[in-house]
């Protein structure tokens, strides 16, 4: 239900942000189940500094449909802090501050209350954080498949969000529960 929250609010959040024609196949729509894990992984369990610039096309569900909105966000991570900015329309939508301990969120006033940031770090420590700490993270029932350009978080027998490394920085993550997909593209002078 939180995860279902989540892509709502994101999905209103983003209302405001240019809409994209990223062609895709269909989402299937949010699917009843074990929510999945929200990861609270210490931004030191990275191993290395972190600071991308990237585009982030999301797709979800409404009643009337499939739609796409784009954003842009900036992450930093260090030992010590795991930072991200989302903006859209040349404003910032949230700011995220996790030291491992605390969660800081800060939003524009236009931005949707219901918004989960913890979803949004969640998801980016899927796609970036070893899979060793993902694996010591995760509770009973939950698993964590890697293959040389994918990772797969499984509640038994079952794919509940799958992550695609298609190219160099890119990112492709489906939250299949949730009826959600990021498209995440670096933007010029990331740095890995």
């Amino acid at each position: 239900m939180r995860s279902l929250i989540f892509a709502a609010a994101l999905a209103g959040l983003l209302a405001a942000c240019a809409p994209t024609s990223t062609p895709s196949t269909p989402l299937a729509p949010p699917s009843a189940g074990v929510p999945a894990p929200v990861l609270r992984l210490s931004p030191g369990a990275l191993g290395r500094d972190l600071a991308l610039q990237q585009r982030v096309a999301v797709r979800y569900q409404t009643p009337a449909g499939e739609e796409t909105r784009e954003i842009q966000t900036l992450l930093q991570a260090d030992a010590a802090h795991t930072r991200l900015a989302a903006i859209a329309g040349a404003q910032v939508l949230a700011k995220l501050d996790w030291d491992g301990q605390t969660l800081n969120v800060t939003r524009a006033p236009w931005a949707p209350a219901e918004l989960m940031p913890e979803r949004i770090l969640s998801d980016l420590q899927l796609a970036l954080w070893p899979a060793p700490a993902i694996e010591q993270a995760l509770p009973p029932g939950w698993t964590l498949e890697v293959a040389q350009q994918a990772r797969r978080l499984r509640y038994q027998e079952t794919t509940v969000v799958e992550v695609l490394f298609p190219a160099d920085g890119a990112i492709d993550l489906v939250q299949y529960r949730d009826g959600y997909a990021l498209t995440i593209r670096p933007l010029p002078e990331t740095t890995r």
